[in-house]
């Protein structure tokens, strides 16, 4: 049986497939995510940026945030614009000017309980409350005439 040897291109191809996903991956990180229009979101760097030089994050959802040194890096809170529709969005960490950049796509929920909107939930509350009232009543009629 005789082996052949593998093409260089598949070799190559292999190898730096092999070191990409070993090295680190630069990226935003924004907390929580998934998040909702209006919530307040904390946005690090991750420790990509040096802390003496300038940085700021930007995205759609929150226009421009400058970053200041802190626990976790280049850091800032933003809150999530309220009128920011389901969907992903990018956010850009940019750091100092002629700096790196990096990105992250970040998920914007619907604020409503899952599957469930408020006017829903309202109306079993109401229910449930209708049926505890009632079943209290029975009770009380019912046991005062044994």
């Amino acid at each position: 049986m005789i082996v052949k040897p593998a093409h260089p291109a598949a070799v190559a191809l292999l190898a730096a497939t092999a070191l990409g996903l070993a090295a680190p991956s630069a990226s935003a990180r924004v907390e929580p995510d998934p998040m909702v229009a209006g919530q307040r979101v904390s946005i690090s760097d991750g420790r990509q940026c040096a802390p003496a030089r300038a940085a700021h994050a930007s995205s759609r959802l929150f226009g421009s945030v400058p970053l200041r040194p802190g626990e976790r890096g280049m850091a800032a809170q933003a809150r999530v614009a309220e009128g920011a529709a389901p969907g992903r969005y990018p956010v850009t960490i940019h750091c100092a000017p002629g700096g790196e950049s990096f990105t992250e796509t970040v998920t914007v929920r619907d604020g409503r309980v899952e599957g469930v909107n408020a006017a829903q939930a309202a109306g079993g509350l109401v229910l449930l409350a209708l049926a505890a009232g009632a079943a209290f009543w029975l009770r009380r009629t019912v046991g005062g005439r044994s």
